[in-house]
């Protein structure tokens, strides 16, 4: 009887290389997918935060928007700023060496428009 002799069989490197590449490439998508999550993350918490001073910011200028339109804010304006008085009181204003004006009142019957 004649032995027969067996030569080692080639080892195909083809199956462990394709598995190696794609192991590569999920962990790159993996990794590029974190990446986006992170960034994402980072704008929602920016926009969150303009979002909370934008918020505020409003709060702010509707109380302001109150404040302006109250009886007594107007009447402060129209006194300081204007000139105006109630009927029946009396202007006193105090003179200054050299700049004198004198008050001149406002016709009996006249009204104030916009």
């Amino acid at each position: 009887m004649s032995k027969v002799i067996r030569l080692p069989k080639k080892r195909r490197l083809w199956p462990e290389l394709i598995i190696i590449l794609v192991a590569v490439y999920l962990l790159y998508s993996f990794a590029h997918l974190g990446l986006a999550l992170y960034q994402t993350n980072l704008q929602i918490q920016a926009y969150e935060n303009q979002k909370a001073a934008l918020l505020q910011e409003n709060t702010r200028l509707r109380q302001e928007i109150q404040e302006l339109n109250s009886d007594s804010y107007i009447e402060k304006v129209a006194r300081e700023e204007l000139g105006l008085v109630k009927p029946g009181e009396r202007v006193i204003m105090s003179a200054q060496p050299g700049q004198v004006r004198p008050y001149k009142p406002p016709e009996p019957g006249h009204q104030f428009r916009d």
